[in-house]
């Protein structure tokens, strides 16, 4: 049977090197994707995830049995965030085109159906640029990451009305941007939204 989350964190803080690669494996791309649909940068993203789980080493006996491991790791993950907004002010407006141009290589062989993806998560994390931050964080960690409202409340550090409250502003504003970019006829939801992939 496979090991909870909190049962491989308590090893770790026990010194068991193994338990923090296994939770190094099950959230490094989870983590990627959430400071790069924050951020809108590929190559920082990476470093970020790098440093999320190094903080995680730093700091892993401050964590308690009594928390999800899920919304800890991702409390370190949103700090992070935080921290390279105040050192980079345009950091959402920054793409990096050279890294995009290295995860996805387009040839002539290559499907329309695979290109059509590409451009509509392109489009989609244009729209999420958008967001008012506070939206974006509620609207990225509910439907693109799957957490509870309790967890985005203490991910977030704000009641859950308040989750609640911007996680349907953050669903509307989101269709209003898509609909201006992709016309109101093709305009996925916000749950198709959270099935593009970022690479």
């Amino acid at each position: 049977m496979e090991r909870t989350d909190e049962e491989l964190m308590a090893e770790f803080q026990h010194g068991v090197e193994e338990a923090f690669v296994s939770l190094y494996k099950r959230y490094k791309l989870p983590v990627y994707r959430f400071i790069y649909r924050k951020l809108g940068n590929q190559h920082r993203a990476e470093e970020l995830t790098q440093d999320v789980f190094c903080a995680l080493i730093r700091h892993r006996n401050q964590w308690r049995n009594q928390a999800s491991f899920k919304t800890y790791l991702y409390r370190i993950a949103f700090n992070c965030c935080i921290s390279e907004s105040r050192r980079t002010q345009n950091i959402q407006s920054t793409q990096s085109e050279d890294k995009a141009s290295t995860t996805a290589t387009i040839d002539s062989s290559c499907p329309l159906t695979q290109l059509e993806q590409k451009q509509l998560s392109q489009i989609i994390q244009a729209a999420l640029g958008k967001l008012p931050s506070d939206y974006r964080d509620v609207l990225i960690l509910r439907e693109y990451e799957g957490l509870s409202y309790e967890q985005i409340a203490i991910v977030l550090d704000i009641p859950v009305g308040t989750v609640k409250s911007r996680l349907f502003r953050s669903k509307l504003e989101l269709k209003q941007l898509l609909e201006g970019l992709l016309g109101k006829t093709t305009t996925p939801t916000v749950s198709q939204t959270a099935n593009q992939t970022v690479k």
